[in-house]
C-alpha cells in the first residue's frame, strides 16, 4: 500500500504522544493492562504477576500505576515541586532501568557524564559554569494581553497527584511501593476590575480529584499582576506549589503534569501582543518590513518557566495554556501558480521548441501578466494598511515592479534570434539534465573463452532519453525559476547593461528549487557565449560553495547539465564550435587529487582495493547512470574484479563511461585533477571558497581566468559567478572572503571599448537578513536585489503561496516540538526522547514505517555528538528495553543495530556512501532492511543533503543561529504532501539561551524567517588585512603579471606593471574600502604600500621559502626552521583557522629591518 498523508499524520502524532508520555506523562493505559483494585489485600503470587502492567479507576477514569519507580524517577518534566526543594535532595533525578523483570535487584543506572574538559565543524565550547538553579522548579506562569473591557478570567490548574501503595509478593518479607495516579484540578475566577485596582493579588486554590474530593496535601498559590499599556492590560499569572513535605514523601506533594490554563468569558477573547509599529514610531526599515510581512501572525502569551500554547487555527483565541512540550506547525509553501484558467504550467519541452511551435514570448506572457495583475492588486491594498507600515509597503511593491520590468526586458530580448536560440537550447539542456543520469545502472563482466563483455542490469535504451523521447515530457519550470531566468537575460546578453552590476539573490525556502533556477541561467550564458564566438572557450561560470559535501553533491547535478550541453554541442557543432563543454571540480586534496601523478597512484590502489569503499568523486556516468568503479565477473573459472570507468591516457587520469553505447564512452568531459583543470579550462568550474586561496600559490591558476603567460587575456574571463548558500559566508570566513573577492573580480574584469565590465554575480540562500550590507561587504556591489521580492505578507510573494487541498484548507507542514527537561541533563533527555521516537516508529504498520523509521539527530558540536554516539551503543538499547517492559511488550523492543555518523571527520567518499545509505527505504523483511535507524550529524548536513524520505529529526540544543536552525530542520519533511516532517528540539536546561527559546517557542517559530540574525562581514578590519591583504596583493602579482614574475618576485618585472596593472587594482580596492568601511581607507593604503615595498625592496629570489633561496612567504600554520623565516612572512593557505602551536621566543633578527624614511619613486603613484 502506498503511504498516504492521512496515515502519516496519524503516525506523526503517535511519535509526539509517545515522547510526551515518556518525558511528562501520564502513561497511556494500553489494552494489555489489567485493572487493579487498591482496596483489600495487595499480595501477588509471583514477581511476574507483580510487574504485569496495571491501571486503576478513579470515578470511572482509567489512571496509571507506576510499578517500577517513583514518579520523580519516572518523569523528568512538567513537575511543580514544593518551594525550596533542592536539586540534590534524595534521589529525584535518578532514572531507573530495570533490565531483568525477574530480578528485582538488577537495576541499572544510566552512567553519569561528567563535565570533563575535552578537545572541542565546532568542537564545542566547554560550559565551565552551567547556568542552572540550585532549586527545583516550583512555579510556572504566563504573560498575556487582554482588552480593558474583559470582565473576568477563569484560571484552571490541572495536574497529576501520585500516592504510594504497598504491595507484596507471597513468601517475601519485604514490600514494594506502587504509585497510583489521580488527576487533580482547581479553578479560580479573577476580576479584572479588582486586579486593576490592586495591581498585584495572591490567591489560594484548592485542588480536587475526579470524585470532587479535596487534595488537602497541596497548598497552591496563584499570583496575578497587571500592567496598563495603551488601551490594553498586560497580565502575568503564575502558579506556585507551596505545599509542606514534612513527614511525607515529597512525591506526594509534587504536582506532576502541571498545566495552567486561562479562559475568557462569553464572546470575549485574548488580544494579541502589541507589535513594534504600534509601540514605536521610529522603526528601522528592516523592523518595519518584518512587521508588515508578519502583521497577521499574532502572539497571545509568553511563558515563564514553561512554554505557552493556543489554538493555531482559531480566529479568536479564548483559551491559552502552559505546556512543557510546545508544538508549532509551519505552513507548507507551494511554488505552483493558480490563475483564472487553472494551474499555470510552463513546460520545458514547449520552451525548447520540441513540443510546441509557439514562440516562448507567447508562452511566458501569461506569467508576466499575472504577476503584473498581482502587483496592481497589492498596491491598492496599501492604503488600508496601518500608516506606519505604508512607506515600507510601497518600497516592497516598487521592488516587485522593478523585477517585473526586468522580466519584461528579458522577454523582449527573446525577439533577437541568437538570444532566442540560446534560450531554447538552455531549456533543452535543463530538460535533458533532469531526465538523464539519475537512474543508476550496475552490471557484471561476462567472461567466456573468446572475449570479455560488460552487461548492465538496465539497457541504455530504456534509461537514456533524447529529444525524440522528450517531446511529450511533463517537466515544468516552477514559476519563480523561469521568472528568474527571464530577469537575468539582459545582464548576460548585454554586458554593458546596468543590471550587470546588480547582485541577484535567489531567496526561496529550503527544497524550493533554487539550484535549477541558477543552472538554467548558467546554461543560457554558456550557450550564448559559444553562439557569439565558438572559439571563445574557457571558464565561463564559476560556482562556489563553502562545504565540500555540498560541492560534491551539486557537482553530480552540474555534471549532468554539462553532459547535456556537450550532447547538444556535438549535434549543433556548426553553431557551437568544436571545443567540448566541460566541468571541473576544484577542491582540496582530501576530495580530489591535485596532481596527475597522485591521481594515477590512487587509480592503481583503487583497482587493487577489494573492499571497494574508497573511490573518486564521480561514482556514475552523469549521462546514462552507469556505475564507475568495481565490477564482478560472471562466468569463467574464477570470480574476478574489474575497475572500470577511469583510465590513464598520456600520463593523465581520464574518466569515461563503461558502456560502449553511451555518448561518453571515450571520455566524460569531467576534470577532477588540478593540473588537468589548469590545462583544459573547464567551461563550468565548481569549487570551495578555500580553494581560491591557491591563486596565491599556483601561477597556473591564471588560465582559469583566460590569462596567458604574458599577463594578457587570450580568451574572455568568467562571465558569471554563482555563490550558493550565501548565509554561510559570514563571520571570519566571510570577512576573509570579502577581501579575497576583490582579487577574483579583478581577474574577471574585461574591457568593452572604454568601459570595464565586471562579471555577473548570482547568489542563493534560504535564510538571509540585511543582505544589502552583506553583499556590499563581500562583493563590493552597491546594488543587490532579492528574488522573489517580498510582497505585503510573508506567505504571498506571488511565486510562493501556502499549499491548500481541494477544499481550500491549508495543507500540513513541518511540525516543531520543544522538549525541555527539568530534573535530568541533556544526555538523559536524548536517551528518553530517542528511545521514545525509535520505539514508537516500531508501533506503526509495517508498510507505513518508512517516513519515521530513520531518526536524524543534529548536534551543534562534535563533542556533544561523540556523547550521542556512546548513547546509541549502550543507554538507548537499555532504556528502550526497560520502556517496553514497563508497557508489557518487551518482545516488541526495537533494537538499534544500524547507526551512522555524518560529520566532517569522514572522508569525502565515506560521506557520499553515508548519504546513499540514508536513501535506503524501510523494508519489512529484516534480512533485506538496509534502512538506517539513527544518524548522528553535525553542521555538514546544513546544506546539500536532499533525502526526501527522511521525516523525523532531533536537534540537540538550540543552534547558534536561526539560519542554521532553519537549514538543518529543512532536511526533513521535504515530501510534505505525503510525509510531513517532525522536528524535536531538545533544549539544555543549563543554558539560559535554550531556556529563553523554550519559553518563547511559539512566537519564535511563528516568525522564524524574521528571526534570522544579520551576518557580520568586515573585510577591511585590521585583523583581516593582517592575514588576507598580503595574499591578495601576491595573488594579483602572480596571476595578472607575466609568468616570470609569478615564478620569481623580481623588482624590475613588477615595476614594469605598476601603472598598468597594480595601480588600477589599488584604486579599485581603495574605492571598495570607501564603500564598505571608510574609516579603514588610510589603514588600507598604508598597509598596501608597506607590503608592496617589502616585495620590491626585499631582494627576494623566490616566492616560497626554501633552503637555497630567499623566499618571501611560507604557509601560515606550517613549522619551518627559524633561519628560513628571516624576512619571510606567513601566508594564508586556507580561509579558515590555520594557527600553529608555537613557543614564544624573543629575537633580534628584525632589528636591522628599519625604514630609512625615503620614499621610492614608485610610491608616489600610490596616493
Amino acid at each position: 500500500m502506498p503511504i498516504t498523508l492521512e496515515n502519516s499524520l496519524c503516525n506523526r502524532q503517535h511519535l509526539i504522544d509517545s515522547v510526551k508520555e515518556e518525558i511528562i506523562g501520564p502513561g497511556k493505559i494500553r489494552d494489555n493492562y489489567i485493572l487493579f483494585n487498591p482496596i483489600g489485600n495487595s499480595v501477588f503470587e509471583s514477581k511476574n504477576e507483580l510487574y504485569t502492567p496495571r491501571y486503576w479507576l478513579v470515578a470511572g477514569t482509567k489512571e496509571e500505576i507506576l510499578q517500577r519507580e517513583t514518579p520523580s524517577q519516572r518523569y523528568v518534566s512538567g513537575m511543580l515541586f514544593p518551594v525550596g526543594t533542592m536539586t540534590n535532595d534524595d534521589e529525584t533525578t535518578e532514572i531507573i532501568i530495570k533490565d531483568n523483570e525477574n530480578d528485582d535487584d538488577a537495576l541499572d543506572k544510566m552512567f553519569e557524564y561528567k563535565d570533563d574538559i575535552e578537545a572541542t565543524e565546532s568542537e564545542g565550547d566547554i560550559e565551565l559554569f552551567p547556568q542552572k538553579n540550585d532549586f527545583m522548579p516550583s512555579s510556572i506562569g504566563m504573560t498575556f494581553c487582554i482588552d480593558k473591557n474583559v470582565p473576568n478570567l477563569k484560571v484552571v490548574i490541572k495536574g497529576g497527584s501520585y500516592k504510594p501503595h504497598k504491595v507484596r509478593v507471597r513468601g517475601e518479607n519485604n514490600s514494594y511501593t506502587w504509585w497510583l495516579r489521580e488527576g487533580v484540578k482547581g479553578e479560580l475566577y479573577i476580576s479584572t476590575k479588582e486586579l486593576n485596582t490592586y495591581k498585584h493579588i495572591s490567591y489560594h486554590v484548592d485542588l480536587f480529584n475526579a470524585k470532587r474530593e479535596k487534595a488537602s496535601q497541596f497548598n497552591v498559590q496563584v499570583q496575578a499582576r497587571l500592567r496598563e499599556i495603551n488601551s490594553f492590560f498586560i497580565i502575568t499569572v503564575s502558579v506556585t506549589n507551596r505545599s509542606d513535605s514534612n513527614g511525607i514523601d515529597r512525591d506526594q506533594v509534587t504536582l506532576f503534569q502541571a498545566e495552567l490554563s486561562i479562559e475568557t468569558p462569553g464572546s470575549y477573547s485574548f488580544s494579541p501582543y502589541p507589535k513594534l509599529y504600534q509601540l514605536n514610531n521610529n522603526l528601522s526599515e528592516e523592523d518595519a518590513s518584518a512587521d508588515l510581512l508578519y502583521r497577521n501572525e499574532h502572539i497571545y502569551a509568553l511563558g515563564h518557566g514553561c512554554a505557552t500554547d493556543w489554538d493555531q487555527k482559531a480566529e479568536k483565541v479564548k483559551v491559552i495554556r502552559t505546556t512543557f512540550m510546545p508544538e508549532y506547525e509551519t505552513m507548507s509553501m507551494t511554488p505552483d501558480i493558480e490563475t483564472e484558467n487553472g494551474k499555470l504550467t510552463i513546460k520545458m519541452s514547449d520552451l525548447a521548441g520540441l513540443s510546441s511551435n509557439t514562440h516562448p514570448k507567447d508562452i511566458l506572457y501569461p506569467l508576466i501578466q499575472d504577476y503584473e495583475n498581482w502587483i496592481n492588486r497589492k498596491e491598492t491594498e496599501i492604503t488600508s494598511l496601518p500608516s506606519p507600515l505604508q512607506p515600507v509597503a510601497k518600497k516592497h511593491m516598487e521592488l516587485c515592479r522593478e523585477s517585473l520590468k526586468r522580466m519584461k526586458r528579458g522577454l523582449k530580448l527573446l525577439e533577437d534570434p541568437q538570444i532566442l536560440r540560446a534560450f531554447q537550447l538552455a531549456n533543452l539542456a535543463i530538460l535533458l539534465q533532469q531526465e538523464n543520469g539519475k537512474e543508476k545502472r550496475n552490471g557484471y563482466v561476462l567472461m567466456d573463452e573468446k572475449n570479455i563483455k560488460l552487461e548492465f542490469d538496465k539497457p541504455i535504451e530504456k534509461v537514456l532519453k533524447d529529444e525524440k523521447k522528450l517531446v511529450n515530457a511533463s517537466n515544468t519550470w516552477r514559476a519563480f525559476q523561469i521568472a528568474f531566468f527571464l530577469l537575468s537575460i539582459e545582464s548576460l546578453a548585454d554586458e554593458t547593461s546596468m543590471d550587470r552590476e546588480i547582485v541577484d539573490l535567489i531567496w526561496f525556502p529550503t527544497g524550493g528549487g533554487k539550484t535549477e533556477a541558477y543552472l538554467g541561467v548558467a546554461a543560457f550564458q554558456m550557450i550564448l557565449r559559444r553562439l557569439r564566438n565558438p572559439s571563445d572557450a574557457g571558464v565561463d561560470v564559476m560556482m562556489r560553495y563553502t562545504l565540500r559535501l555540498l560541492t560534491a553533491d551539486q557537482f553530480q547535478r552540474a555534471s549532468r547539465l554539462i553532459c547535456a550541453l556537450e550532447y547538444i554541442r556535438r549535434k549543433y557543432a556548426p553553431e557551437l564550435g568544436d571545443i567540448p563543454y566541460s566541468i571541473g571540480i576544484w577542491v582540496g586534496s582530501k576530495t580530489t587529487p591535485n596532481k596527475n601523478r597522485a591521481a594515477l597512484e590512487m587509480l592503481k590502489k583503487l583497482a587493487k582495493d577489494k573492499s571497494g569503499n574508497q573511490s573518486f568523486i564521480v561514482h556514475s556516468c552523469p549521462w546514462c547512470g552507469a556505475h564507475l568503479g568495481h565490477y564482478l565477473s560472471k562466468g569463467g573459472k574464477d570470480k574476478k574484479r574489474f575497475f572500470i570507468g577511469y583510465k590513464e591516457k598520456d600520463q593523465k587520469l581520464v574518466i569515461h563511461c563503461p558502456d560502449r553505447n553511451c555518448d561518453f564512452y571515450k571520455e566524460l568531459p569531467i576534470y577532477i585533477v588540478d593540473e588537468t583543470i589548469y590545462e583544459k579550462r573547464p567551461t563550468f568550474l565548481i569549487g570551495t571558497i578555500d580553494k581560491f586561496v591557491q591563486l596565491v600559490w599556483e601561477p597556473k591558476a591564471r588560465s582559469l581566468f583566460g590569462i596567458d603567460n604574458k599577463g594578457n587575456h587570450f580568451i574572455s574571463p568568467p562571465s558569471l559567478i554563482i555563490q550558493d548558500e550565501l548565509h554561510l559566508i559570514s563571520g571570519p570566513l566571510g570577512t576573509l572572503t570579502g577581501l579575497f573577492e576583490a582579487l577574483i573580480e579583478e581577474l574577471c574584469l574585461k574591457k568593452i571599448g572604454k568601459k570595464t565590465i565586471k562579471p555577473k554575480i548570482i547568489a542563493a540562500t534560504a535564510t538571509i537578513k540585511h543582505f544589502e550590507e552583506q553583499v556590499l561587504a563581500l562583493f563590493g556591489r552597491e546594488k543587490s536585489r532579492l528574488f522573489p521580492s517580498p510582497g505585503l505578507e510573508h506567505d504571498d510573494s506571488f511565486f510562493a503561496r501556502p499549499a491548500k487541498d481541494k477544499n481550500g484548507e491549508l495543507m500540513p507542514g513541518r511540525k516543531y516540538v520543544g522538549v525541555y527537561t527539568t530534573t535530568v541533563g541533556s544526555m538523559m533527555a536524548q536517551v528518553m526522547t530517542f528511545s521514545s521516537i525509535l520505539q514508537a516508529s516500531n508501533d506503526i504498520k509495517e508498510d507505513e514505517r518508512d517516513p519515521y523509521w530513520t531518526l536524524l539527530a543534529f548536534y551543534n558540536t562534535l563533542r556533544e555528538l561523540g556523547g550521542g554516539l556512546t548513547l546509541a551503543q549502550t543507554d538507548i538499547p537499555q532504556y528502550s528495553r526497560a520502556m517496553q517492559m514497563r508497557k508489557g511488550s518487551v518482545e516488541k523492543t526495537r533494537y538499534i543495530n544500524n547507526f551512522i555518523e555524518l560529520t566532517s571527520r569522514k572522508q569525502s567518499y565515506e560521506i557520499s556512501k553515508t548519504i546513499d545509505d540514508l536513501k535506503y527505504s524501510y523494508n519489512p523483511d529484516n534480512n533485506k532492511n538496509k534502512a538506517i535507524d539513527l544518524c548522528f550529524a553535525s553542521n555538514i548536513i546544513e546544506v546539500g543533503v536532499d533525502i526526501d524520505r527522511l521525516s523525523v529529526m532531533a536537534i540537540i540544543g538550540q543552534p547558534k543561529t536561526t539560519a542554521q536552525y532553519i537549514q538543518v530542520s529543512g532536511r526533513v519533511g521535504r515530501r510534505w504532501w505525503e510525509r510531513p516532517g517532525l522536528v524535536f528540539t531538545i533544549y539544555s536546561n543549563t543554558k539560559s539561551r535554550d531556556k529563553s527559546h523554550f519559553e518563547h517557542f511559539r512566537d519564535y517559530h511563528q516568525k522564524l524567517y524574521a528571526q534570522v540574525e544579520a551576518t557580520s562581514v568586515t573585510p577591511f578590519s585590521d585583523s583581516c588585512m593582517d592575514r588576507g591583504l598580503p595574499a591578495v596583493i601576491v595573488g594579483l602579482i602572480r596571476q595578472a603579471l607575466t609568468l616570470d614574475v609569478a615564478i620569481t618576485p623580481g623588482r624590475k618585472g613588477i615595476e614594469r606593471y605598476l601603472e598598468e596593472k597594480i595601480l588600477p587594482f589599488y584604486e579599485r580596492l581603495v574605492k571598495r574600502a570607501e564603500l564598505i568601511d571608510a574609516e579603514q581607507v588610510n589603514e588600507l593604503k598604508d598597509r598596501f604600500k608597506r607590503i608592496l615595498k617589502n616585495i620590491l625592496e626585499g631582494n627576494y629570489t623566490s616566492w616560497k621559502v626554501d633552503a637555497k633561496v630567499k623566499g618571501f612567504m611560507y604557509p601560515a600554520g606550517s613549522t619551518i626552521p627559524i633561519t628560513l623565516k628571516h624576512s619571510a612572512i606567513p601566508m594564508m593557505n586556507s580561509m579558515r583557522n590555520v594557527d600553529a602551536e608555537c613557543r614564544g621566543l624573543i629575537t633580534d633578527l628584525y632589528i636591522s629591518n628599519t625604514d630609512d624614511g625615503v620614499d621610492s619613486s614608485w610610491e608616489e603613484l600610490f596616493k
